[in-house]
């Protein structure tokens, strides 16, 4: 656990050492203002609860917006921020109630406020003004703006990976949810990886961001007894929608290099050296799951379109496609069926089909009983990738019996298929499909589910069902960790 970045009892400490130090007139005119404002939030309180009695459909009519502490912010960034209640001056009671809402939303996209109270104050009408049923009202944010400067470490836990980290944050540094990250990675897979990010709204619209990213990394291919430097140049945009759609257009410069460590396979050494790639990608997502590790209702469509050779001086030239589909629903209050598809494809340009842009599937956060990106083609004791895969899951997540619903373990019992194939330009899409929908390598398995809120975590005794000649089987105990699982 990261050790927090002040100790408690030494803050209490000097808080109790600064009232000793108080007056008994200072001491009593803290207490005033203590209760003065406990008095004012007690009477907001109390006339917003008014109001929803008694004028739910009153017209109310917004005099101003007032924000106090916002120094910190933009005036330009603030103005968009709040724009759900200055584009109208005249609402209902339950329309203001949402406009404040999607203020507040606003404002926790952008990662600006760590907390934020929001007050109604009542404007009295002039004794000369013509009187209605209106409600006159100014709506008081109060917000408490994030630190600007921070750094953290800890651990990722990703799909066949763990690493530490240590990270420096500047937040919001131009007054408009302006970020600046820097990561420094090592792991099990990662040897060594530098990141350096820049984000912010995009015209101060809280639902769209614009990342830029530079990065070196070395990680190992251990299945193609390999390791791969990549340096690089991304940006990207994306959506963040409270809807269940979201959009996310991605452009890639990056320059790689396959250093084969003891592998004798002739696609290895094909593929070894470097390799320049400028890719345009485009991914959907569309998520209606109560939760993204371990769901009990909800829908799961992903997909993603990559072409990459933009420019003349690539090698790497291809167009690939891949999807996935997952279908949570409670069969009874304590069995939970999920059923997953993946599938993907991706069709060289050119004889130059490099192994890192290559499918790998296998392992225990994908089809499990087989070890990790162990299915399909081999060469030399190699698994070199495929050009087109389908994999399948059915699980049925049960709570433990005698156990709280409410319980972070469940057992678990799971059955997977896959198929992992190189592409045959010599036969027809048709051919090709039919090839890929047959002969799954399939395993089965059954265990123990820890659903933590940053990862799902599985210990299973698995057994392979069916398999191809060269797949890493895998019988016995099981071990993954991840946040996406089959």
């Amino acid at each position: 656990m990261t050790p927090p970045l002040y100790d408690d009892s030494l803050i209490d400490k000097l808080k109790s050492n600064t009232d000793n130090k108080l007056s008994e007139d200072e001491k009593k005119l803290a207490e005033q203002l203590q209760a003065k404002s406990n008095l004012a939030q007690k009477q907001s309180r109390q006339f917003i609860e008014d109001l929803l009695k008694e004028n739910a459909s009153t017209p109310i009519n917004l005099k101003a917006v007032q924000v106090n502490n916002a120094e910190s912010f933009r005036d330009g960034f603030l103005k968009s921020q709040i724009t759900p209640l200055t584009e109208r001056n005249l609402v209902t009671l339950d329309d203001l109630s949402k406009r404040i809402d999607k203020v507040g939303e606003n404002l926790t996209k952008s990662g600006v406020v760590e907390n934020m109270f929001v007050s109604l104050n009542p404007v009295q009408r002039s004794i000369f003004g013509r009187q209605s049923n209106t409600i006159n009202l100014i709506p008081i944010f109060n917000l408490a703006p994030v630190r600007r400067f921070y750094a953290k470490t800890g651990t990722n836990i990703g799909n066949g990976e763990g690493d530490g980290y240590i990270q420096f944050n500047l937040r919001n540094i131009f007054g408009g949810a302006e970020n600046i990250i820097f990561d420094a990675i090592t792991g099990t897979r990662t040897s060594s990886s530098y990141l350096l990010n820049y984000n912010q709204p995009v015209f101060n619209h809280a639902d769209y961001i614009w990342e830029s990213t530079i990065y070196s990394n070395l990680k190992k291919f251990e299945w193609i007894k390999s390791e791969v430097q990549v340096k690089g140049f991304t940006t990207r945009i994306y959506t963040q929608y409270q809807l269940p759609f979201n959009h996310e257009v991605v452009f890639e410069n990056s320059w790689r290099c396959l250093i084969n460590k003891y592998a004798k396979s002739l696609e290895v050494f094909h593929s070894s050296g470097d390799d320049i790639k400028s890719s345009l990608a485009y991914n959907f997502k569309y998520d209606t799951r109560d939760n993204a590790h371990l769901p009990t209702s909800g829908q799961l469509f992903r997909m993603g379109f990559e072409y990459s050779g933009l420019f003349n001086f690539n090698t790497s030239n291809f167009v690939k496609c891949a999807f996935e589909t997952q279908l949570a629903k409670t069969i009874i209050p304590s069995h939970t069926l999920i059923s997953t598809i993946k599938a993907g494809i991706i069709y060289p340009f050119n004889n130059s089909n490099n192994l890192i842009d290559k499918f790998y599937t296998g392992g225990p956060n994908d089809v499990r009983s087989f070890n990790l990106n162990s299915l399909g083609p081999k060469s030399e004791n190699c698994s070199i990738g495929g050009d087109m895969f389908l994999n399948g899951g059915v699980s049925i997540v049960s709570r433990i019996p005698n156990t709280s619903k409410d319980s972070n373990f469940r057992l678990h019992n799971c059955l997977n298929w896959g198929n992992l194939l190189p592409l045959d330009k010599g036969n027809t899409f048709n051919e090709s499909f039919k090839k890929l929908m047959s002969d799954f390598s399939i395993g089965y398995g059954f265990g123990l589910i820890y659903n933590h809120p940053m990862a799902r975590f599985e210990l299973n005794f698995v057994l392979p069902i069916a398999a191809h000649e060269g797949d890493g089987m895998r019988k016995g105990i099981q071990y993954g960790v991840g946040i996406s699982f089959l």
